[in-house]
């Protein structure tokens, strides 16, 4: 019976049959069962409790004749509640982890990619077969939890939800543990970071479950949560657990196509410009839910910019995703202005094919793709900053704060896309680490030497990120022109130097070609 199984499993996922026969033998499963076993029964002891049902007086100071043992089922229920997950997310990732890892160090990674099979047949047999014997761990500890939840009064729907939260949970930490051990690379001690990063974070989430969306009333609960026109208050857990769900099904389905894309080929970008568009706007409108008690119409706030403050700080945080997520290193770049170039000189009807290609194309720069995916951003945004209910002279400045965001970070973009043109082992990391020098130095700078933004409100704005939310309130209309005009100054000069680098790489490609072709006609004497 175990067998026909098995073949069964083999003919629709090799990888997985590979990897549960690897780990599922007698002594693994036999150690398995031994440690939930041991551990199931010490927690139910530690959540034991023995009263007293009769004293007697018999001797000095008196004797217990009649003991009842009381389980405190809500106790045991959330620890189960909170080690189980966190077990599932740290053990789960490192294991995915390591041995991605070594799959890399043997070599035999590649050998997976030249497989008959799909890349998402393979990813999902890691999935599901490397941490095999930490989920039978876990399922067998599952009946006791549900006994626990139930005799300690937790409806059946809060536990389901919990359940499938958990596990959309650990899905996002798995899979982005794997993009990162194939985007990154062999790094010592990889599985060891990445595990103790999604035991914090994991713990921490469950954390917020247990204390925030209890099943029954209690102070941790008295809060209100809005998400575009419905609000959670105190026990109506199902549509956060529900919300929660479908946030984390959207982040599985992104990290998921740069995964699959990175496995297929390490050498391109972990996304296309046409899903970095659908990413922006998805994380855009996910965060609009967010803020939209803030900028309805029925909204009676005075000051947007806290919130707008905040907006731009996630919205930055995307655009470092997705600047290296699209845009193409190395010798894919020079390829790219050398085509473009002989297209040019060959006269060819290249300006239309070229703004699709700067639009849509996988290898060429990144910095048109930005601008389209900042410009969702403001579609989505300024119509309801238009539509808030605040006086004119604040609504204006929210939008220039918007603008003045918006054109720092296509800034940091086009820094990032032209430091892709310089020969460097590892480009990305290099214009990576210049973004966040040209994010963070500013700021640091400034404070050093300028203590307060009223100094010199002109360079605040200018070049500190964040700093148009809260000088804006008092800046003199000269200092938003000023302000405005050095961005503007700085993306033209921005836009002229990759003009420049992109026609020195093709016209440095096309010479060598052309010297090494009259070399082969040059007469030998």
């Amino acid at each position: 019976m175990l067998t026909q199984l098995l073949d069964k499993v083999g003919e629709i996922n090799p990888q997985l049959l590979r990897e549960l026969k690897g780990r599922l033998n007698r002594r693994s499963v036999g150690i398995i069962l031994f440690l939930s076993a041991i551990s199931q029964c010490v927690l139910v002891g530690v959540s034991s409790q023995r009263n007293c049902l009769g004293w007697s007086e018999e001797i000095v100071g008196g004797y217990c004749q009649q003991y009842e043992t009381v389980i405190q089922w809500e106790f045991a229920f959330h620890t189960l509640s909170f080690m189980l997950p966190l077990l599932l997310f740290a053990g789960g990732v490192y294991l995915l982890s390591s041995d991605l890892v070594k799959e890399q160090r043997r070599g035999t990674l590649n050998f997976l990619r030249l497989s008959p099979r799909t890349s998402q047949n393979v990813l999902l047999g890691k999935l599901l077969g490397v941490p095999v014997l930490l989920y039978l761990g876990v399922g067998l500890a599952i009946p006791l939890h549900l006994s626990c939840a139930i005799a300690a009064g937790v409806p059946l729907d809060w536990i389901f939800g919990f359940y499938a939260v958990i596990a959309a949970s650990a899905t996002f930490l798995y899979t982005a543990s794997l993009l990162n051990a194939l985007f990154v690379g062999e790094v010592q001690y990889q599985a060891i970071v990445s595990s103790a990063l999604a035991g914090w974070l994991g713990s921490s989430f469950v954390s917020f479950i247990l204390y925030f969306l209890k099943w029954k009333e209690s102070p941790f609960n008295e809060f209100v949560f809005k998400w575009f026109f419905w609000d959670y208050q105190k026990t109506n857990y199902g549509l956060v657990f529900g919300w929660l769900f479908v946030s984390l099904l959207m982040g599985n389905y992104w990290i998921w196509q740069g995964l699959n894309r990175q496995f297929k080929n390490p050498k391109g970008t972990l996304l296309s410009k046409t899903q970095s568009y659908g990413l922006a706007a998805s994380l855009q409108i996910w965060m609009l839910g967010l803020f939209y008690p803030w900028i309805s119409p029925m909204a009676i706030k005075e000051d947007l910019m806290p919130m707008m403050l905040i907006m731009s700080i996630l919205t930055v945080i995307m655009f470092l995703l997705i600047i290296p997520a699209i845009s193409p290193q190395g010798q894919t770049l020079f390829d790219w202005a050398r085509y473009a170039h002989e297209k040019r000189g060959r006269g060819l009807k290249y300006p239309s094919s070229k703004g699709q290609d700067w639009i849509w194309g996988e290898k060429s720069p990144s910095v048109v793709a930005i601008a389209i995916n900042l410009g969702i951003v403001a579609v989505i945004w300024i119509p309801w900053i238009l539509l808030w209910h605040g006086s004119l002279e604040a609504t204006l400045k929210a939008g220039l704060g918007l603008v003045m965001t918006l054109n720092l970070i296509w800034i940091y973009s086009a820094i990032a896309q032209s430091l892709y043109f310089i020969k460097f082992p590892k480009p990305g990391l290099l214009s990576m680490g210049m973004v966040m020098v040209t994010l963070s130095l500013p700021a640091l700078a400034f404070t050093l030497f300028f203590k307060t933004v009223s100094v010199n409100t002109t360079l605040w704005m200018l070049l500190v990120f964040g700093s148009p939310w809260f000088a804006l309130t008092e800046a003199s209309a000269m200092a938003i022109f000023l302000s405005l005009l050095g961005q503007f100054v700085a993306i033209a000069a921005l836009t002229l130097t990759l003009n420049h680098q992109i026609h020195r790489a093709g016209a440095s490609h096309s010479k060598l070609l052309f010297a090494a072709h009259q070399s082969n006609l040059a007469p030998k004497v």
